[in-house]
């Protein structure tokens, strides 16, 4: 993959150090981590800087920044779309506009299908996914770790003709 992507109104660009502050600041929010499953909680920095130098690899993970502006983080990898936006991005579509155009590389270099998922409930990631293509293809319940409970959740999948057809591919 690439390491860095420009959309429109994004730069993704592999996570650094300058982004700890606004990870530990997102990750620390329930309001974000609650809808993921495997981050711990609290978030530290000694597990921002384990992400960010043992996981972290260019061209799988980016950091979303809007005018300079940290929003979140985007991640594909082992081919699964994963990402979280700080509230201030969300609702912007800015999550659509960062996984379509990782999503678009992945595609075009040859990437074959792409899985994802989001908890039960969390209506702006089904939004998001639905949007890209994604299909449901099981119901099952997950471990979330920051909310320290099982909990429903969807599985999705997405082709790259699903991806060519997606609404997004259409504007």
């Amino acid at each position: 993959m690439t390491p860095r992507i420009e959309t429109p109104r994004l730069i993704l660009r592999p996570l650094g150090p300058q982004d700890q502050v606004c990870v530990l600041q997102g990750l620390n929010d329930l309001a974000v981590s609650s809808w993921l499953s495997v981050v711990p909680y609290p978030y530290v920095a000694a597990d921002f800087q384990a992400f960010q130098t043992g996981m972290a690899h260019p061209g799988q993970t980016w950091a979303m920044t809007e005018a300079g502006r940290f929003a979140g983080v985007l991640g594909m990898e082992n081919a699964t779309l994963g990402y979280w936006l700080l509230p201030w991005a969300q609702g912007r579509g800015l999550a659509t506009e960062a996984a379509g155009a990782a999503l678009g590389v992945h595609f075009a270099g040859g990437g074959g299908e792409v899985g994802s998922g989001y908890f039960a409930g969390n209506a702006r990631s089904a939004g998001v996914l639905a949007k890209l293509g994604f299909a449901e293809v099981a119901r099952d319940v997950k471990f979330c770790r920051p909310m320290g409970q099982d909990r429903p959740h969807v599985t999705l999948r997405l082709t790259a003709q699903a991806f060519g057809l997606s609404a997004y591919n259409l504007v």
